[in-house]
């Protein structure tokens, strides 16, 4: 299939949103159009979008959570957290 847009500034965008989202330049496009019709035909979109009030809202409640764990426990004690392998996996590598 095949689908040829010879507009310079058509490219551009598409270029910068596969760059902004880390999708492939055909997956923005497909991602972009597909919202778009959700838009149009009323349904819910897919991802819920949030308003920047409530994304500041979240982040400020994810790093209270953050300085509370760490106020909670020492440096020692996170390091202990992230080697979990040995209780997880076996000699060879496989989950136990």
């Amino acid at each position: 299939m095949s689908l040829n847009i010879k507009n310079e500034r058509t490219h551009a965008l598409v270029r910068e949103l596969a760059a902004l989202t880390g999708m492939s330049q055909t997956s923005a496009v497909e991602d972009a159009v597909r919202r778009r019709l959700e838009e149009l035909r009323g349904a819910k979109p897919a991802v819920p979008r949030y308003s920047d009030e409530e994304i500041a809202r979240r982040r400020a409640a994810v790093t209270r959570i953050i300085d509370e764990f760490h106020a909670e426990t020492t440096q020692e004690q996170r390091d202990a957290m992230r080697d979990h392998g040995d209780w997880l996996y076996d000699e060879m590598g496989l989950p136990k």
